[in-house]
């Protein structure tokens, strides 16, 4: 994608930034950074020290509801710590001081895919708002997981014996996973077979990539194909292997007459996916490309 943009474009910057930060291992990714830089393509001025700041401002609030020093100081929670008193205190502090609250009233409102605009508004979708409930219970010394289940995101801690979920989007509900099956259920509505694995954390990159699919296809909603392909590109760089997003580039290439690359990438999605089931649909697209390019030279 470099060659898309000029070096010195504060896009191509994020850019190197964004695939610098995914170079080593997935457990390494600093999320809240990551988080940042996609929000960064948008607001290319955003001051990503002042936001980080906030979530340690947040966690030592936590700690000091539980009388621990800053985490510079004791990095690790002491053994005797109870996790629901860490969970109560983060809920404490983000939902009730905070007041972050899910945004009901403008859901599909790009901002509330983007870290900085979430901190500024104290709103969000379930998946930037538990971005941060980890984000912050990092700093504080806990560690959460993300829970990406259909159509609904939350986190999750481990206890000894079992793992409690935890809903951002619902004010840090707590909810045993019975109970999360009961939503799942009636979020699918029997449009899907049930997948234990969906009860399990998911990786960074997934986490990431679900933020991004989500601003994509917002952006697709509306209409803003430029903004798209931006996510588009990330999150390939997160995931080169998902060969429909070079599909879903190729189409947004399309839209925005950019025939030579629409055909770079949609020859390569049936090259990596030569059984594809919309074969045959991008086969028409490739062959009306093709006539395109033809006329124009």
């Amino acid at each position: 994608m470099a060659e898309r943009f000029p070096k010195d474009t504060a896009q191509q910057r994020t850019y190197r930034a964004f695939a610098a930060l995914l170079a080593g291992d997935d457990a390494t990714i600093d999320l809240a950074q990551a988080a940042l830089l996609i929000a960064s393509v948008e607001y290319p001025d955003l001051d990503m020290a002042h936001y980080i700041s906030q979530l340690d401002a947040f966690a030592r609030r936590v700690r000091a509801i539980l009388a621990l020093p800053d985490h510079d100081i004791l990095p690790q929670l002491p053994s005797e710590t109870e996790p629901f008193a860490v969970l109560d205190a983060l809920n404490q502090v983000l939902f009730v001081e905070e007041r972050f609250q899910g945004n009901l009233t403008d859901y599909h409102n790009p901002d509330n895919s983007f870290l900085n605009k979430v901190l500024d508004n104290h709103t969000g979708i379930p998946i930037t708002l538990s971005l941060l409930y980890m984000e912050v219970g990092k700093r504080v010394g806990i560690k959460i997981d993300g829970i990406g289940l259909p159509y609904h995101f939350m986190v999750g801690y481990r206890l000894p014996d079992e793992r409690i979920y935890i809903d951002p989007f619902e004010n840090g509900q707590f909810l045993t996973e019975q109970e999360c099956h009961t939503l799942v259920r009636r979020l699918i509505r029997n449009k899907a077979k049930f997948q234990p694995h969906w009860f399990e954390p998911i990786t960074h990159r997934q986490l990431l990539t679900r933020v991004l699919n989500n601003l994509k296809q917002t952006y697709i909603d509306l209409e803003e194909y430029q903004r798209a392909l931006s996510t588009c590109d990330m999150i390939i760089m997160l995931s080169p292997h998902l060969a429909f997003e070079l599909r879903d580039r190729g189409i947004l290439y399309l839209q925005l007459k950019r025939y030579s690359r629409a055909l770079h990438d949609l020859t390569d999605y049936l090259d990596q996916a030569p059984d594809a089931k919309d074969r045959d649909e991008i086969l028409e697209h490739i062959k009306t490309i093709r006539q395109i390019i033809a006329m124009l030279n």
